[in-house]
């Protein structure tokens, strides 16, 4: 009976730890920062297009340069980030790099927003529609 009385309260703690997520996941770190890096790489891949090629020979090359000093601080906000995360001092750590990565993708966005901005200012220059090709006449 004393067995019992030991042997389930210990079984069930023992599963119940088994289940609490770790300090750096109760914090939420890792989502924090894939959250912050998707917003980068959205924001690469919309300047990879050929928007941004044309903003930056039509003499918007000024605001090309503004979008990447954001994007360049979301990715020094990330790089403390993950910093904070992998080598922790204490939970304080990881409260940091949440913090870190949270102001990550504020500038990602941010310069994200912008880039949309600058690419509707500029001047719409209308393609010519493709001919068909007509046969010559002999």
């Amino acid at each position: 009976m004393a067995v019992r009385r030991f042997l389930i309260p210990s079984f069930v703690a023992i599963l119940a730890l088994g289940q609490l997520p770790s300090t750096a996941n109760a914090f939420g770190c890792p989502k924090s920062m894939a959250e912050a890096q998707a917003a980068i790489d959205k924001v690469l891949g919309d300047m990879k297009g050929e928007m941004s090629k044309q903003m930056k020979a039509g003499g918007m090359a000024a605001e090309f340069i503004l979008v990447h000093a954001l994007l360049d601080d979301a990715k020094m906000f990330l790089a403390g980030a993950k910093h904070n995360h992998t080598k922790p001092q204490n939970q304080y750590d990881h409260a940091r790099a949440i913090a870190k990565a949270r102001a990550a993708k504020g500038s990602a966005e941010a310069a994200d927003i912008y880039h949309f901005k600058v690419m509707a200012m500029m001047p719409k220059t209308p393609k010519m529609p493709k001919m068909p090709k007509m046969p010559m006449k002999k």
